[in-house]
């Protein structure tokens, strides 16, 4: 029974919970009465709680509600045991609890829990719910070093934690494993030359009402969106043409689609709401149930377009036998021309702790910059974030415009001329546009060596292509996606490869509910049409370095997270002709 709570503290903890000791004790009953596991249990409490609960924690009064849930869900698939929940004696007093909450092992796969009362939202293999949750980044501690009452005299920090920490330049994954990295500066002189790859962004930094879209409009790029994947399966399955999706026929056969929800049966994707919604041309706009069972593996998420393969007897639900998802184009071929070794720094924000705006760990991670002068730095939002509380209860000293100012002015004077600095903004800076894709921001008096793209872009660096979003796309795919996938497999790797595959930075469709997305303008700034040598994708989700389909891709997770602070990365980039290599490291800041 012990092991029983130490593995759902373990699975609540990833997602911000510490419920108490009876709360795990009936939980751990209902391991038992139901046959399930830890992880399934949590992840079904997540669904629960965000579709009926509005998130809330586990107690005691709503976890007969949520019993009730979860035999419902059980029922088709698993035998409830007939034995009496017993009375189960008291294992853990409240040390134990305390230590196994403090246990940063127990943080795997999702990042530190915020609060106590927030709730994350995880999904694991062979679960058909995803659950849905507007937990945001996690925000964390400041405190005052080099005057970051600069930033905002009026607000001091109101912890040490982030002061006392004492695991500052602690080095948490490495790419490779064994890789050793030289921060020493070979070539003094030299100056990456920095490239905005793709469409000029003068679309976006023109004054534009944005969600003003028509519908047609917005029909329109969802249909060609399907038909311009829809010929590139069909090179990779060696077809002329797919079939309507609701015509009757027993025999199996190729159509296209786009994977939606069906409301009616819940108001989040499982096997039960599964829908293709076919084209104009080859189905006339009509959506058909999907039944997978068939199905041995599989991955779905809104907005995901697809081939399905199978059959539809009734002419009302097509019985799937296979699944065809649109083929990963190849790394960029480029022509690399590095003059040495070209140290990046990266980091997201938010920067500061969520009730003041003192900016500590920015001050920090400049110190950083200083220190190590790589040739590039990567700085993304949001600088004022929308979620901190001195912003939500509008106790400034200044306007947003004037705070956001002030904290450019230190970056843009602290920072070593030395230094290329890119900065990319977030919808979730308050002073700006809370639309996506983000436009860079306006600034008259930018020093030379700072440059500001919009988000998400990609950047051509010397011939060395590095695609980047601080919108957390993984975050919002990991909160949708329903999947059943061998043990073992590489999550993070999968929904990465989503990105690549639909080639977007964002193919979520419907977005997250606190996202606006802007269709006509994220039709030319948000494809990701080929794959680049680097991928940053920072979210609250647990760092990572990993090899996808050739591209490195690096979760730095954040700048703050919890109570304290949390982690960016240091990466060296070689390369000659047309070979790119990467070695990278994730550091506590």
């Amino acid at each position: 029974m012990e092991l029983d709570h130490s593995n759902l503290l373990n699975e609540f903890e990833d997602f911000g919970l510490t419920p108490n000791l009876k709360v795990l004790i009936k939980c751990s009953e209902l391991l038992k009465k139901y046959d399930i596991t830890a992880d399934t249990l949590v992840n079904h409490w997540i669904g629960f709680a965000a579709t009926k609960l509005n998130n809330e924690a586990p107690s005691l009064e709503n976890l007969g509600a949520f019993e009730n849930d979860l035999s419902k869900e059980l029922s088709a698939k698993t035998k409830i045991k007939s034995e009496p929940l017993s009375e189960s004696p008291v294992i853990h007093n409240i040390t134990t609890i305390n230590q196994l909450a403090e246990d940063d092992e127990l943080l795997v796969g999702y990042g530190t829990p915020a609060r106590k009362s927030s709730v994350g939202a995880k999904r694991t293999s062979g679960l058909e719910g995803t659950p849905q949750n507007k937990r945001l980044a996690g925000l964390g501690q400041a405190y005052p070093v080099h005057s970051p009452s600069v930033f905002s005299p009026s607000t001091p920090g109101t912890s040490s934690k982030f002061s006392t920490r004492n695991n500052s330049g602690e080095i948490v994954a490495k790419y490779p494993a064994d890789g050793v990295l030289d921060w020493t500066r070979p070539n003094e002189r030299w100056q990456p030359k920095i490239q905005l790859h793709g469409t000029a962004e003068t679309k976006l930094t023109t004054k534009y009402n944005y969600m003003f879209s028509r519908m047609r409009d917005k029909f329109d790029i969802l249909e060609e969106q399907i038909n311009v994947i829809g010929d590139l399966i069909k090179g990779k399955l060696g077809i002329e043409e797919f079939e309507s999706n609701n015509v009757l026929k027993s025999d199996t056969f190729q159509t296209i689609g786009r994977i939606c929800c069906d409301a009616t049966s819940g108001s989040r994707l499982n096997t039960a709401s599964l829908l293709l919604e076919g084209t104009r041309m080859i189905s006339s706009g009509q959506s058909v149930p999907l039944d997978v069972s068939q199905l041995k593996e599989f991955s779905f998420f809104p907005g995901q377009v697809v081939a399905v393969e199978g059959s539809n007897p009734t002419g009302k639900k097509m019985v799937v036998t296979s699944v065809t998802i649109p083929p990963i184009n190849p790394v960029f071929k480029t022509d690399v021309s590095l003059e040495g070794p070209l140290n990046v720094m990266v980091a997201c924000g938010p920067f500061t702790l969520s009730d003041d705006l003192e900016f500590a760990p920015l001050v920090e991670f400049i110190q950083q910059i200083n220190t190590i002068l790589p040739h590039l730095v990567i700085i993304m939002g949001p600088f004022l974030d929308v979620k901190n509380k001195k912003v939500e209860s509008g106790e400034l000293d200044h306007t947003y415009q004037e705070q956001f100012e002030i904290v450019m002015k230190e970056l843009q004077t602290k920072i070593s001329n030395r230094v290329q600095v890119c900065v990319i903004p977030s919808w979730r800076d308050v002073h700006y546009r809370a639309v996506y894709p983000t436009p860079p921001f306006q600034q008259e008096n930018k020093l030379p060596n700072f440059h500001f793209f919009s988000d998400p872009c990609v950047l051509n660096v010397e011939g060395v292509f590095i695609a980047l979003t601080s919108t957390d796309i993984l975050f919002h795919l990991s909160k949708e996606e329903i999947s059943v996938a061998p043990p073992g497999s590489d999550r993070m790797g999968r929904l990465v490869s989503h990105l690549f595959s639909q080639q977007s930075f964002y193919p979520l469709n419907p977005p997250a509910e606190e996202m606006s997305v802007d269709m006509e303008h994220a039709d030319d700034y948000c494809k990701l049409t080929f794959t680049p040598h680097l991928l940053l994708v920072p979210s609250d989700l647990r760092f990572f370095i990993k090899n996808v389909n050739g591209c490195v891709v690096i979760n730095s997770e954040r700048a703050v997270k919890g109570i304290s602070g949390g982690t960016y990365s240091r990466l060296q980039i070689t390369g000659e002709g047309s070979s790119v290599q990467v070695k990278a490291e994730v550091v506590r800041i």
